[in-house]
């Protein structure tokens, strides 16, 4: 992941950690599910409670969720917590809500930080974006004797599931043409409104019925909350603006639709990239290969399993740097 701050995919996600967050499945089973919190609480106070002091590193970070763990852990003692993430917005919005912690933009392949600084080095949902000059670069930045924890993607699971089928939804809406041909009805529609020939207008709707159905079709198969419901409220909004277009302003309604088009395009490139990070079995063993010839000693590597779901949410990984008596 060697794109500059200023490369699309980054955009990207700065636009999500500035707001555009998934309501859907994805937050009641993924990230935010009881299952992760605890599992965090538990590894931590395992590692944090045997120390006095304990510097840690926490790699793309998003949405600080780890942060918010070690923050609460970490009170009371002489914790330094550093976040790194490419996000600009990401280390922005971390740094608002926990202000002791040191934030750094910095690409996760090649973080400009000193070897064996951190007596712990952790991740959830983000490192494995990276690859594995990403492992190489948490393996040499941890400390002799200190604690590795992972929480990365799994495929197929619970999260992976939900992200193929918004990457699905959004790449057949964006292939519809839906935003495109509602652009069009409606740069028609107001000028209808304002009296001109309504030709136009009628053919602008007929070019946009089969877009219509196709967003119908998407609804049908993976339901409204699909794509944090980004697909459905696009449908609705069309139609609720269309049924009284005379009381809109054409300005605003068009500077939507462009940039809904725009974030269209940077949701489907944030689902795919989503998608292509999870592991299976063999990409995961492959990891932990990564990891003990690293120097590294696995302790756990295993999916986490959350309530009675077939599917895991993700695997876990964690892991111990020998110390240089050993």
């Amino acid at each position: 992941m060697n794109e500059s701050n200023d490369s699309p995919p980054t955009r990207g996600w700065d636009t999500y950690w500035q707001g555009a967050r998934s309501s859907g499945a994805y937050a009641a089973d993924g990230v935010t599910h009881p299952a992760v919190a605890t599992f965090w609480d538990l590894a931590l106070a395992e590692v944090i409670s045997s120390q006095r002091s304990i510097r840690i590193l926490d790699i793309a970070t998003g949405s600080g969720a780890v942060v918010e763990r070690l923050t609460q852990h970490a009170s009371g003692g002489n914790f330094e917590v550093t976040c790194v993430d490419f996000s600009a917005a990401a280390i922005e919005s971390v740094r608002g809500r926990f202000p002791e912690v040191t934030g750094l933009v910095a690409d996760a392949n090649s973080i400009p930080l000193d070897d064996s600084t951190f007596d712990l080095v952790t991740s959830q949902f983000g490192i494995e974006y990276a690859g594995p000059a990403a492992l190489s670069e948490a393996t040499r930045l941890l400390a002799p004797g200190g604690n590795l924890i992972l929480m990365m993607h799994v495929r197929p699971g619970v999260i992976y599931q939900e992200c193929a089928a918004a990457l699905d939804a959004i790449r057949r809406t964006r292939q519809s043409e839906f935003v495109p041909r509602a652009l069009t009805f409606f740069e028609a529609g107001f000028a209808a409104v304002r009296g001109a020939d309504r030709s136009s207008y009628d053919k602008a709707a007929l070019e946009l019925n089969p877009s219509i159905q196709e967003l119908e079709a998407i609804l049908s198969e993976h339901g409204e909350h699909v794509a944090g419901e980004t697909v459905v409220r696009l449908y609705s909004d069309v139609q609720k603006i269309h049924s009284d277009i005379q009381n809109y302003e054409p300005d605003e309604v068009l500077g939507w639709l462009r940039a809904m088009d725009k974030e269209l395009a940077e949701y489907e490139r944030r689902m795919q990239s989503m998608c292509d990070s999870a592991r299976d079995a063999d990409g995961f063993a492959g990891i932990c290969e990564h990891i003990h010839a690293q120097g590294l000693l696995v302790d756990q590597s295993e999916p986490l399993m959350i309530g009675d779901k077939a599917l895991p949410i993700g695997w876990i990984l964690r892991a111990t740097r020998r110390s240089q008596a050993a």
